[in-house]
C-alpha cells in the first residue's frame, strides 16, 4: 500500500514493529525483505513519485569546492539515488575489513565473510548477476587484459565490475509494495525529528512533516536509511537537544570520505590491443575489467586501496579524430560539472571551448562513424532491458589514459556539521568540510608511479607521464559526488564509532543507521551493493530480534 501524509490517519501509522525512513536502495530492500520475511513495515520519505522543485529546499547547505554542492547527487524521491545510479556493482574486499597498520582506524568490527554473505542476494536485487567479479565469469574472451598482465601477478590482480540493468528500485519493487498487506508506503513524509526519551537510551517517536501538518509516528524499531548526509543531520540535530547523546562527539558526523578519481597518463601497449570495451558475463551482464594492487603489495608500500582501469581518450581533445567522441563531448555539454570533468579529463567545458569548430569537423568527417554509433546506442542504450552502460571509444593512437578511484583515509577534520540557517521544514542545514589529506594524496601518486615501474619491466607495455604534472593533478582530484561514507561509523565502542556491530547506535535499543556513513573505511568500491547487502543483513537480525 501507498499513500501520502495528507490521506493518513495518524492512527493507522502508529506501532509498526519498524519505520524505514528514507525509501532508496538500502530502505526499499529493507522493506521487501522484511516483508518476504513476514513482518509489517512502515516505510516513509520525504519525496513522491517524482522530485518537486521545492523538495531541493532540504538539502540546501554549504559544501567547498571541489565538494559537489548538497543538493547534488541525491533524490527526495521514491527510489532515492537509484533514479541516477548508473549501475556499477562492486563489492568491498577483504582487505578493507582487515585491519592496516598503514591506514589510520581500518578494521571493521565484522569479518568480510559476515558481509559477503549476502552479497548473491544483493546481487539479485540489484539484477547484477552472479556474486563472480573474476575474468574466468566473462562469457568469452576471458584471457588477461593484455599479454604481459600475468607476470605482474605477484603485484597486480584482475577483476570486473558488473552493471546493473541500471535498476531503478521504485520501479522494481512498486507493485510488489503496492500489493503487500505488510508494508505501508507514505510518501511526502518527511522525517524532522528524533523525539528521545530523557536519557536518550531509546526513540520514542519521530516527527514527520508534509509542509503543513506534523505528525509524530509510534514504531518497535526506527531505522535511519534516508542517506548518509541526511542520516547524519537527523543524528546531530537530535545531539543539540540531548545532554546525553554528547557522548557521541568524538564521532558524529566526523570522518567523511568520499573516494577520489583521477583520470592521467598514457598507457600504450605494442603490438596488441587491450581487452577495453564491454564483455558480457556469462549470465548476461554487461562487465568492464580492472586492475588492483595485491593486499601484500598495498601493505609492502602503504598504499590505499584504488583500482585502476584503462579509459577512454578526452572528449575534449578534437585531436582523437574521432566523429563519435567529437559529437558525444558537443552533446553533453549540459552535464553536471563532475562528469564533464571525467568526460574532459579536467578540461574546460564545451560550451566555452574554442576548439568547437574542430569538433565540428571531426563530426562532418566521419559522419559514417557517427550514424552507426548512434544506431547502436538507440538498440543498446534505449531499446533494450540490460542497457550498455556508457559509451567506450579507444583512442585512434593506440593510447589509454588510466583511470585510478581509490579510497580516502579517515580523517577527523572531514565532517559534516550543522549550520544556524533552517530549511522550509525548520531543520538546520548542514556544512560539509572535505578535502584530500596528505597521505591520500602520497598514495595516488605512488600508485602510478608504482604502475610505471611494473611496466617498465614488460617489453611490450608503458605508462608515460610528467611526474610534476602527476603531483598537480592528483592534488586537484574530485570527489566522487554521490559516494557519501563513514560520518556515523560502525565499531564496538562509543569512544570511537556512532553505530554497533549490528548499525545500531550505542546506548539507544531501537535505532539503526542503514547507510555508506555506517563503514568505517571505504574501499574503492561504490556503495550501492554494499549498502543493499547491509540491509539484507539488518532485515535478518530484526526477524531474529538481535
Amino acid at each position: 500500500m501507498i499513500r501520502y501524509l495528507s490521506d493518513c490517519d495518524s492512527a493507522s501509522l502508529q506501532d509498526y514493529p519498524v519505520c524505514v525512513v528514507g525509501s532508496g536502495p538500502g530502505g526499499l530492500s529493507l522493506a521487501v525483505a522484511l516483508s518476504r520475511q513476514g513482518q509489517r513495515v512502515l516505510l516513509v520519505d520525504g519525496g513522491d513519485w517524482r522530485e518537486e522543485q521545492v523538495d531541493d529546499d532540504a538539502y540546501q547547505g554549504s559544501a567547498a569546492a571541489p565538494h559537489p554542492a548538497t543538493t547534488e547527487y541525491r533524490r527526495q524521491r521514491f527510489g532515492g539515488t537509484t533514479h541516477l545510479w548508473g549501475g556499477r556493482c562492486v563489492p568491498l574486499d577483504p582487505a578493507d575489513f582487515a585491519a592496516r597498520p598503514h591506514v589510520p582506524l581500518s578494521g571493521w568490527p565484522i569479518s568480510y565473510e559476515e558481509y559477503a554473505r549476502y552479497l548473491p542476494e544483493a546481487m539479485q536485487y540489484c539484477d547484477a548477476g552472479a556474486a563472480d567479479f573474476t575474468p574466468a565469469s566473462l562469457a568469452g574472451g576471458n584471457g588477461p587484459m593484455f599479454s604481459e598482465l600475468p607476470q605482474l601477478q605477484e603485484a597486480l590482480t584482475e577483476y570486473i565490475e558488473r552493471y546493473s540493468l541500471p535498476t531503478d528500485f521504485a520501479a522494481k519493487f512498486a507493485d510488489e509494495l503496492k500489493a503487500s498487506d505488510r508494508v505501508t508506503v507514505v510518501l511526502r513524509a518527511r522525517c524532522t525529528r528524533l523525539v528521545a526519551s530523557a536519557d536518550g537510551s531509546h526513540i520514542e517517536s519521530i516527527v514527520l512533516h508534509d509542509g503543513q501538518q506534523q505528525v509524530p509516528v509510534r514504531a518497535g524499531q526506527f531505522v535511519l536509511a534516508g542517506g548518509a548526509i541526511e542520516a547524519t543531520r537527523l543524528l546531530l540535530c537530535t545531539r543539540e537537544e540531548l545532554p546525553a547523546w554528547q557522548r557521541f562527539d568524538g564521532s558524529l558526523g566526523r570522518y567523511y570520505a568520499c573516494h577520489f578519481d583521477l583520470i592521467f597518463g598514457e598507457m600504450r601497449l605494442t603490438g596488441e590491443k587491450p581487452r577495453f570495451s564491454f564483455q558480457k558475463t556469462q549470465d548476461g551482464v554487461y562487465a568492464r575489467r580492472k586492475l588492483q594492487f595485491t593486499p601484500q603489495w598495498q601493505n609492502q608500500l602503504g598504499l590505499l586501496n584504488s583500482t585502476l582501469r584503462l579509459h577512454f581518450p578526452s572528449y575534449g581533445d578534437p585531436r582523437h579524430g574521432s566523429g563519435v567522441l567529437s559529437a558525444i563531448y558537443l552533446a553533453k555539454s549540459v552535464l553536471p560539472s563532475e562528469h564533464q570533468d571525467i568526460l574532459n579529463h579536467g578540461s574546460q567545458s564545451a560550451a566555452a571551448d574554442p576548439r568547437r569548430l574542430a569538433h565540428l569537423r571531426n563530426v562532418i568527417f566521419d559522419a559514417g562513424s557517427v550514424f552507426g554509433f548512434a544506431y547502436d546506442m538507440v538498440v543498446k542504450r534505449k531499446l533494450a532491458k540490460r542497457k550498455l552502460p556508457y559509451t567506450l571509444i579507444p583512442n585512434r593512437n593506440g593510447t589509454y589514459p588510466l583511470e585510478f578511484n581509490s579510497e580516502q583515509v579517515g580523517d577527523a577534520g572531514n565532517c559534516i556539521r550543522l549550520l544556524d540557517a533552517t530549511d522550509r521544514y525548520g531543520m538546520r542545514r548542514v556544512d560539509v568540510h572535505w578535502r584530500l589529506t596528505a597521505q591520500d594524496i602520497e598514495s595516488a601518486i605512488q600508485s602510478f608511479t608504482t604502475m610505471q615501474s611494473l611496466l617498465a619491466k614488460t617489453r611490450h607495455c608503458r605508462l608515460d607521464f610528467d611526474p610534476g604534472e602527476l603531483r598537480e593533478q592528483v592534488t586537484r582530484a574530485l570527489p566522487v559526488g554521490g559516494h557519501h561514507i563513514g560520518s556515523t561509523r560502525m565499531g564496538t565502542s562509543v569512544r570511537d564509532s556512532v553505530v554497533d556491530t549490528d548499525c545500531r547506535l550505542h546506548g539507544v535499543d531501537n535505532l539503526l543507521v542503514l547507510s555508506s556513513s555506517v563503514f568505517p573505511t571505504n574501499g574503492h568500491a561504490n556503495p550501492t551493493l554494499s549498502i543493499v547487502a547491509m540491509a539484507l543483513r539488518m532485515a535478518e537480525h530484526l526477524r531474529s530480534g538481535q
